[in-house]
């Protein structure tokens, strides 16, 4: 699918959305990029910013930091994600599997993409979608986030968009020829438009209106 036309058509129409802009906390590392992808499961970007800040000021975003909390100790340091007993475990979880790599950011790096997702799916909490933003805006590896976004606006497309989440992705990746970075922007310019336009109604009357695909899944 030719992703590039689709891009411009976002970008010329919405700016760039500068998710990656140097200052922005949850940004910062591949490490602040995963615990934020936690903190933000079923939570406002601005609580789980807060909560994210006071996890920095609390453990330095060090895993071995993390590693030493108990759940029930952590949960009161994140309090501000919501959900932040269970989302605990889960960065706790996090941090156990980045102690199995000895604390090495370059090795989980030099994990290939398959490789590096099926371990991100084995830690407690992070399911699809988490474990590919980790994986694309943490260790920059180029792939499609095929999020509820993404899935809506696909349709309006005229896209038969899959029912799982990786047949949805694989069919859009298919011969995209988009880098990492023009992935993350993507991801940015559908999610910005999705919290814009949530109907049928709204699409007929925006600016992606006559806009088709080069080309049909």
């Amino acid at each position: 699918m030719n992703l590039q036309s689709l891009y411009n058509q976002l970008e010329t129409n919405l700016g760039p959305q500068n998710w990656m802009t140097v200052g922005a906390l949850w940004a910062q590392s591949p490490l602040q990029v995963m615990w934020t992808a936690i903190l933000i499961q079923n939570a406002s970007a601005n609580n789980a910013d807060a909560a994210a800040r006071d996890l920095l000021a609390a453990t330095s975003n060090d895993p071995t930091v993390i590693r030493q909390y108990d759940p029930e100790a952590l949960a009161q340091v994140i309090k501000k994600a919501g959900l932040y007993q269970t989302k605990a475990t889960y960065l706790i979880a996090a941090a156990n599997w980045v102690g199995g790599h000895h604390d090495d950011l370059d090795e989980i790096a030099a994990l290939d993409r398959l490789t590096l997702q099926s371990e991100l799916m084995a830690v407690r909490g992070l399911g699809n979608e988490t474990a590919d933003d980790i994986m694309l805006y943490g260790f920059h590896k180029p792939l499609f986030i095929a999020d509820t976004y993404a899935r809506r606006q696909f349709s309006w497309l005229g896209v038969t968009v899959p029912k799982s989440y990786r047949a949805f992705q694989k069919v859009v990746e298919l011969d995209a020829g988009l880098s990492w970075d023009e992935y993350q922007e993507l991801h940015a310019l559908i999610d910005g438009f999705g919290k814009q336009v949530k109907t049928q109604e709204q699409w007929d009357a925006s600016f992606m209106a006559d806009f088709k695909l080069p080309s049909a899944m």
